[in-house]
């Protein structure tokens, strides 16, 4: 089943990237399985409003700005570097 998201609800992007950051810092987490609320934390309003764009453009048709990068695909490779013993630095794209 896949499901589509309204557009106030991908206005709640800030809002999970803070709960995640909560999360990583005082919940026993394995960097491994945190790594994307780090990178969400620390790519602030900018990484937010692109994800929030490539949310819209994935559920509600509206096509994100030409050249814009995948934050779907950073948080993945975040995820695979650490997964492989490598580091956050390592997965950010040059």
């Amino acid at each position: 089943m896949r499901y589509s998201l309204t557009e106030s609800g991908v206005q709640l992007v800030p809002v999970m990237a803070a709960l995640g950051s909560w999360g990583r810092l005082h919940l026993p987490a394995s960097h491994e399985l945190s790594v994307r609320a780090e990178l969400l934390e620390q790519g602030g309003p900018e990484l937010w409003d692109r994800f929030m764009d490539e949310l819209s453009e994935q559920h509600l048709g509206i096509p994100r700005p030409p050249g814009t990068p995948s934050v779907f695909a950073e948080l993945q490779s975040a995820y695979e570097a650490e997964a492989a013993g490598g580091t956050l630095e390592s997965a950010r794209p040059a």
